[in-house]
């Protein structure tokens, strides 16, 4: 099929192998990484290297991409990897894929943490251990995204990562291994009242918790219904606050004063969410996201 072809060529076949699935903007950036991930070529030399053709090999290789993406498999599972702010990830499907969204989370803690004036923005070099200026934990950290992210930008902030899943956190550990970021990340239930007393009392709060009630499945594109952890999606039905309200309740106790909790929230969830921190004495902020949709909150302790 591909025979020949030229970078150019192969795109725009392999956008039209995916018409019926994603737009045609989502489908020209899923063609052009899995170009890049039969090439090894990036975005940026693809536009310039157009006149590059397909070995029978890559040729090969490409085909069995596009069979599954046909069948709504991810491109990120496929390269086993993906982006976040800044950082290249190693995921697979025992891991959620970061979005976008939860990269303005993250920037949202950071321009706070600016704004406070606090020293945990630069390594000194003699002071490469000191990391007790600002303690912050991210509760479900997956493919431990967010706490990789920001310890990244602050790395004199002291940084963990909490999760149910073992899967989960050996991804989150191998990430961290591999972008050399020293984040320590800990198997926990989050929802069990007696396995939070292993976690520390911080600063910070984040979350990008499950919150989607399992009713809106029939609703959901394949593409992540089929192979994103159900785990780390859904809740149920009749309790859709379960996460917010365990850490309305981790904040009272685990919390500095003037401490503060970000979280990730449904869109249309977001008075609920506000309910059950302010019932809790939280100072609360809605914001919406790029798309105008209300999908982050921060909760204040004083």
């Amino acid at each position: 099929m591909f025979a020949s072809m030229n970078l150019r060529e192969a795109e725009k076949a392999v956008v039209a192998s995916l018409q019926e699935i994603y737009d045609r903007s989502e489908a020209t950036n899923i063609a052009s990484l899995a170009i890049e991930h039969v090439t090894g070529l990036p975005r940026r030399e693809q536009v310039i290297r157009t006149d590059v053709t397909f070995t029978a090999e890559q040729e090969s290789i490409l085909n069995k991409v596009i069979e599954r993406l046909q069948r709504h498999e991810p491109i990120q599972y496929i390269m086993n990897k993906a982006w976040f702010y800044g950082l290249e990830l190693y995921v697979n499907p025992d891991v959620l894929i970061p979005r976008p969204e939860t990269e303005e989370l993250v920037d949202w803690v950071i321009k706070d943490v600016r704004m406070r004036g606090l020293d945990v923005f630069d390594k000194k070099p003699d002071e490469a251990d000191e990391t007790t200026r600002l303690k912050i934990m991210d509760v479900c950290t997956g493919s431990g995204c967010i706490a990789l992210a920001l310890k990244q930008i602050m790395p004199r902030a002291e940084v963990w990562g909490c999760d149910i899943s073992d899967a989960a956190l050996n991804i989150a550990r191998r990430n961290g291994s591999e972008l050399d970021i020293r984040v320590d990340f800990q198997f926990v239930n989050f929802l069990d009242p007696a396995q939070q007393k292993h976690l520390p009392t911080v600063d910070i709060i984040v979350s990008n918790p499950p919150y989607v009630p399992k009713k809106d499945q029939s609703s959901m594109r394949q593409n992540v219904l089929l192979h994103e952890p159900h785990l780390a999606l859904f809740v149920d039905d009749n309790d859709p606050l379960v996460f917010y309200r365990a850490l309305a309740a981790f904040g009272e106790k685990r919390l500095h004063n003037n401490g503060t909790i970000y979280v990730e929230i449904h869109e249309n969830l977001g008075n609920a969410v506000q309910q059950v921190f302010e019932k809790e004495g939280y100072e609360v902020e809605i914001r919406k996201d790029m798309q105008g949709k209300e999908r982050m909150i921060k909760a204040t302790k004083y």
